[in-house]
C-alpha cells in the first residue's frame, strides 16, 4: 500500500507515542506539513485514520484518541502530550515515552539551545520512596503534572523542576519552588 508523507508521519507520532488525541495529532501535523497560518481542514486526522484502516493498518480509536494495537490510552501520557505541546509550541524536535516508570514522556525543544525535558506525574510519588528517585542527566528539565489536590513534591535531584497544573480551559500553568 502506497501511503502519503501525513499518514507515514501519523505512523511515527503513534509508534513513538503509543496513543494521541485527534487535536494533538492535528497540531503536530499542522507544524509539520502546513504553511505558518494555516491549519489543517476539518476531519484531516479522520481522512488519514480512515485510509490506513481501509488500507490494512492496524489502528483503534476510543472517541478522540487514536491509538496502536496492544497499547491502550493513557490519561496521563495524554497529558504529558498536551504539556510537550504547550512547551515545544507544537514543535518538538524528538519526544519519545519512556518505558520505566515514572517517567511519561521525554522531549526536547530548540529554543537558543536544544532543552531536554521529561515529564513525571505527581501521583507517582504518593507512597513511593522518594529518596531514590529516577535518575536524570544533569541537563533534563523535569516537568511534574498535578493533579488538583495534589501537593507538589520536591524531588530530591539537582534538576531544574516545573510544576504543571491544568486550568479548566485545558491548557497548563507552569510554575517552580522557589528553591529549584
Amino acid at each position: 500500500m502506497l501511503i502519503s508523507k501525513q499518514q507515514k508521519f501519523m505512523l511515527d507520532v503513534l509508534r513513538r507515542l503509543g496513543c494521541v488525541r485527534k487535536r494533538q495529532l492535528t497540531a503536530l501535523l499542522e507544524r509539520a506539513f502546513f504553511p505558518e497560518g494555516k491549519t489543517a481542514p476539518p476531519g484531516f486526522v479522520d481522512t488519514l485514520f480512515r485510509q490506513l484502516r481501509y488500507g490494512n493498518i492496524d489502528l483503534r480509536a476510543e472517541e478522540d484518541v487514536i491509538f496502536l494495537p496492544g497499547k491502550r490510552p493513557n490519561a496521563r501520557l495524554l497529558e504529558a502530550i498536551d504539556v510537550m505541546l504547550e512547551l515545544s509550541d507544537a514543535r518538538p524536535l524528538d519526544y519519545w515515552t519512556d518505558e520505566k516508570e515514572p517517567v511519561l514522556l521525554r522531549f526536547s525543544v530548540d529554543g537558543r539551545r536544544v532543552s531536554l525535558f521529561a515529564v513525571l506525574h505527581a501521583d507517582s510519588f504518593m507512597g513511593a520512596d522518594i529518596r531514590a528517585p529516577p535518575a536524570f542527566g544533569p541537563t533534563v528539565r523535569l516537568v511534574i503534572l498535578l493533579s488538583g489536590e495534589s501537593i507538589p513534591p520536591a524531588l530530591p535531584v539537582p534538576n531544574t523542576q516545573f510544576y504543571a497544573l491544568r486550568q479548566k480551559d485545558g491548557s497548563h500553568r507552569f510554575f517552580s519552588r522557589e528553591n529549584t
